[in-house]
């Protein structure tokens, strides 16, 4: 199914999107300023850079001292990281028209995006005004505040923000997980129990309260809600997610499996639903079923690297150990910055005896990992397999500077090192 990109959108900016998008591939055509405003709001709001560019190129050349299109420059120049040259055209067009709303909320924007919380709430505030969208305007103070550490202006404004617009589904979510982050969950149950009498429609109101039964152990409950918010909107991929995620924690695979199949139909990101589902099968030890559906995803992605890793991991569980190693030697090559890819391809070879590859393959990469002890311990461990003991014990004085614990967990954590007695009598002597 091809997910409809105006989905959310009223008929006629579908139109006007369609005929700037025909114009432009064509060259030809003409719209004029408040519909080419419509066609620049609906690119920022699905975050369509390239679009967004076009139409505000398109928008200077036929009205250059438009100041609603010089706005969206200016969102366009956020957006694209140029902060400075955004604040002086923002300064500009603020100083034609300071009680200007749209103005003042793309400062409040801009101010979040180079973290200036106390300017930004300042811009949003001047901006509500108005009275327009003051969901989004509440819940995005709200985000500022969180981000001071102000939990209780944040829970304020989140409130203030649900009591605007019922269905403001960022400040739903950010309102839970802070009463959550507070450990005020009884709070959010009676909060979001409420709300859901109030508005029995609001599909966040149903798809938090979901979120907060899962986080309090009551998995029964939450999988209702998450019922009840699909029956709201089926095409809203979490909630699918929240219930197969709660049908897990009570045990039923199946019926956590078939939350997800579900969910295909309207995933825009389906290869990470089949990895999903591979991961319920992986978990039970069905690896079989867990490889057919993570060559679904790759079918469909050939650049998922955790797919080719998992893929790799169910291939040694199934003793294709030549066919693991050529899967792990793919993730690796997709992302070489994962350490986890070169630990699994490194603990495959331990595991064969192949010590020799195993120690090539880490030397390659430790030096860049991020979690260098890993690293370390596992080559040592070859070191010590392939008898080259000047080596190991040169390299263990050398890597205890930064790591002091490593003698002692090379001993815990491999039985024959700790059964040898020249291993345990150079870490001893040397209070490694």
């Amino acid at each position: 199914m091809k997910l409809d990109r105006f989905k959310d959108f009223e008929p006629s900016v579908r139109e006007l999107v369609l005929r700037f998008e025909k114009q432009r591939e064509e060259g030809g055509g003409f719209l004029d300023a408040d519909q080419l405003e419509v066609v620049a709001d609906y690119y920022m709001e699905v975050c369509d850079v390239e679009g967004l560019e076009a139409v505000v190129n398109m928008g200077e050349r036929l009205f250059p001292a438009n100041d609603s299109i010089r706005l969206r420059r200016a969102h366009l120049l956020g957006i694209q990281g140029q902060y400075r040259q955004a604040l002086a055209l923002l300064r500009e067009l603020e100083n034609h028209a300071p009680d200007d709303t749209d103005v003042c909320y793309a400062l409040g924007a801009l101010y979040s995006m180079t973290d200036q919380s106390r300017k930004a709430i300042s811009y949003y505030l001047k901006s509500a005004v108005d009275g327009y969208d003051l969901g989004t305007i509440y819940g995005n103070v709200g985000d500022e505040y969180y981000k001071l550490g102000d939990m209780d202006n944040a829970v304020r404004f989140y409130r203030k923000a649900i009591a605007e617009n019922p269905d403001e589904m960022r400040s739903l979510y950010n309102l839970a997980c802070t009463w959550d982050a507070q450990n005020r969950n009884e709070t959010a149950l009676a909060f979001f129990s409420k709300l859901v009498m109030e508005h029995p429609y609001s599909y966040g109101g149903w798809y938090c309260l979901g979120c907060v039964n899962s986080w309090m152990g009551s998995y029964e409950k939450a999988a209702d809600a998450y019922e009840y918010a699909i029956a709201i909107d089926k095409t809203e991929v979490d909630a699918y997610f929240g219930l197969s995620d709660s049908y897990r924690s009570m045990g039923n695979r199946a019926a956590a499996v078939r939350a997800l199949r579900d969910s295909l139909e309207y995933a825009s990101d389906r290869p990470y639903v089949l990895y999903s589902i591979a991961q319920l099968y992986q978990d039970e030890g069905n690896y079989h079923t867990a490889s057919s559906y993570l060559h679904e995803a790759l079918k469909e992605d050939p650049s998922y690297d955790l797919a080719w890793s998992h893929l790799g991991y169910c291939s040694e569980m199934l003793g294709y150990n030549e066919e693991a190693a050529g899967y792990y030697r793919r993730a690796i090559d997709l992302d070489p910055d994962n350490d986890w890819h070169w630990l699994s391809l490194s603990d495959l070879y331990i595991r064969i005896g192949h010590f020799a590859e195993a120690a090539a393959l880490l030397e390659d990469a430790c030096s860049e990992a991020e979690d260098r002890f890993a690293f370390d311990l596992r080559l040592c461990y070859c070191y010590f397999r392939m008898g080259r003991r000047n080596r190991l014990f040169g390299y263990i004085n050398t890597a205890s500077v930064v790591y002091p614990q490593l003698g002692e967990e090379l001993l815990k954590r491999y039985a024959d090192m700790a059964a040898d007695p020249e291993v345990v009598m150079k870490i001893s002597s040397n209070g490694i």
